[in-house]
């Protein structure tokens, strides 16, 4: 029998980030909407392009998820932002209030720096905040179990979570094996207990499933597209590392992104021979409020390029949720099945609606500063590098 999840998260690198860990040993897709009956994978994660929506659009979008999952009687996990970034109270309160459970929280995602103790979230050793300030004024009475009780396993964590007059009970967790302490702990815990946290959360939970028949990645040739639409300075750091290697073309798109700015980007990319990186101008001025129309306008010239060059291309690498987003729904993509990671928060996934083309995607502020250009050697050479 399958042991089926969905997973609800609040953007499309993150859905494909949690889903990941799950990606060598089952069926495992992600959705970029809901159109009511759920596939049958037996991962689902469900992308509610949320994280930068109003509080009310956010909210009508997970209570949409979540009432997907329980009529299919399929167990649920909320993704957040490991930074906590987006709607993260208005989207918890909404899945509460659908399985009238309380939620266990635990964001922290060890493997890519982020902590949590004392409820404060520290990324890179930096302080980022307290957890709990995140639910000021939302209604949500919130409580928390500190390091040395999760230390102490799991007997003690369902004890304090038990006990917790709270309906949000925020855990603390330094390394990995805190995190799979909380997830026993959620699990003995049952359907009383919502699981919400980062995708550090959903590897320890996909080693405790069980599951079986990993998944061969195939090969490809031809060339690789790579659309930057983060202005991370991560981001800027892979952009020069993936120019360096001197086999990638560089294409940019500048304000103010209209149809003329667009098609002479999207000349210049069908002109240019082997791979190319699409971009924003790295010289304009970053604005999140224009983010949307940025991620619009890549996606205009990305989707042409790979209507145009479909047969030819080795796959497709998007960084930035958005941007990733924006370029599969120009290009008709609805869905797409995971495979797993080539690297922490770096998933390799291939795209059904599009013959089985290889896509690579990240959040713009993740990896290390090569990692494009591995994802580049990967999509290349992908027997050697996938799982």
């Amino acid at each position: 029998m399958k042991k089926r999840l969905v997973i609800v998260a609040d953007d499309l690198t993150g859905a494909a980030d949690a889903a990941a860990a799950y990606g060598p040993f089952a069926e495992v897709s992600v959705m970029l909407d809901i159109t009511g009956v759920l596939p049958g994978a037996e991962v689902i994660a469900v992308d509610t392009d949320s994280r930068h929506r109003s509080p009310e659009f956010a909210g009508r979008a997970v209570t949409a998820a979540v009432r997907a999952a329980v009529a299919a009687g399929i167990p649920l996990y909320k993704k957040i932002d490991s930074t906590l970034r987006g709607n993260i109270a208005v989207e918890i309160g909404a899945a509460l209030h659908e399985l009238s459970a309380t939620a266990l929280l635990a964001p922290a995602f060890p493997d890519m720096g982020r902590t949590v103790t004392g409820g404060v979230l520290r990324v890179g050793g930096i302080v980022r905040g307290d957890v709990r300030d995140r639910f000021a004024g939302s209604g949500l009475r919130t409580a928390l179990i500190p390091l040395e009780v999760v230390r102490r396993g799991q007997s003690e964590v369902v004890s304090a979570y038990r006990s917790a007059e709270a309906d949000v009970v925020c855990a603390d967790a330094v390394t990995e094996a805190d995190l799979e302490v909380l997830h026993a702990a959620g699990a003995a815990l049952g359907p009383d207990a919502l699981l919400v946290g980062s995708a550090g959360l959903t590897r320890v939970a996909a080693r405790a499933r069980g599951f079986a028949g990993p998944l061969s990645v195939p090969a490809s040739t031809g060339s690789v597209l790579t659309v930057l639409g983060s202005y991370s300075t991560l981001a800027r750091e892979q952009r020069a590392a993936l120019t360096a290697s001197g086999k990638v073309t560089t294409v940019t798109i500048a304000a103010p992104f209209g149809p003329g700015e667009q098609s002479r980007a999207a000349a210049e990319l069908s002109a240019a021979d082997g791979d190319v990186l699409l971009a924003p101008d790295p010289h304009a001025p970053v604005e999140r409020a224009h983010a949307r129309e940025v991620a619009s306008a890549l996606a205009a010239v990305a989707a042409a390029h790979v209507s145009q060059r479909r047969t030819t291309l080795a796959g497709l690498i998007l960084t930035g949720g958005e941007t990733a987003r924006a370029v599969l729904l120009a290009a008709g993509v609805r869905g797409f099945a995971v495979h797993g990671e080539i690297a922490p928060g770096v998933v390799h996934s291939t795209i059904p609606a599009l013959g089985g083309l290889p896509l690579i995607t990240k959040a713009g502020a993740f990896g290390a500063p090569d990692t494009l250009e591995r994802a580049r050697r990967t999509l290349h050479a992908p027997a050697a590098a996938s799982h």
